[in-house]
């Protein structure tokens, strides 16, 4: 069967080796080669991001770079409104009906996944590898319990073998820090530990996330 593709949905504003870590790790479990850095043009469910799309892309695209896992689908930064996983989903579905697309979302993204836009379509295109991400408990809402009771694996090569329909539950590192207190540091005048040098030169070198003036992205306070 053809190599799976994986995607990795984000605003990565910025992105940083909490994002790239727990990815790097679930790709791990999951013996995958190739990781896609998808981000979002306008997230549905929060506010929108800090950095304009061209500097995300641009700090995505040094990371890939220093990295070899990962590359990146600038597919949502393209289209100029809010970017639904499902409708992005569907488009890598009709290009190719048989390959295994597998989508890393973290602990909390699945906790929430009955609020997604049609989500209930979600597993007939994709599977789930779900990353833990800070103290995130595993307490699901039903239609989470009913979700995994039905597609949860424990066996890392379904994820290859089938197109979709399976969620499989990464063993990944504990990664306490977010991108809003990464961006709350640097606001700050502080330099966080999370950010690769290469991000972190991209950030200085245009003046990112600095206090609290407006930025190009939004026109909107920090």
């Amino acid at each position: 069967m053809t190599a799976p593709l994986t995607l990795f949905g984000g605003t990565f504003d910025p992105v940083h080796l909490g994002h790239l870590q727990v990815a790097t790790e679930a790709a791990r479990q999951a013996d995958l080669d190739k990781v896609y850095l998808l981000p979002c043009h306008i997230p549905p469910h929060k506010a929108g991001p800090h950095a304009s799309p061209a500097h995300r892309l641009a700090m995505l695209q040094r990371v890939c770079q220093e990295w070899p896992l990962f590359a990146v689908d600038d597919r949502e930064l393209k289209q100029h409104r809010p970017s639904y996983t499902v409708e992005t989903l569907r488009q890598c579905r009709e290009q190719d009906s048989h390959r295994p697309i597998i989508f890393i979302l973290g602990m909390d993204s699945l906790k929430s996944l009955n609020t997604w836009f049609h989500w209930q379509e979600l597993m007939s295109l994709c599977h789930l590898l779900v990353c833990r991400r800070g103290n995130c408990e595993e307490d699901f809402n039903l239609d989470i319990q009913a979700l995994l009771a039905r597609h949860q694996t424990q066996d890392p090569d379904h994820l290859k073998r089938q197109p979709c329909g399976h969620i499989l539950l990464a063993d990944t590192s504990i990664i306490s820090q977010s991108s809003s207190q990464v961006r709350q540091a640097l606001m700050q005048g502080n330099t966080p530990a999370l950010l690769p040098a290469c991000v972190l030169a991209y950030i200085q070198q245009h003046q990112l996330y600095q206090g609290c003036k407006k930025t190009p992205a939004s026109g909107r306070p920090c």
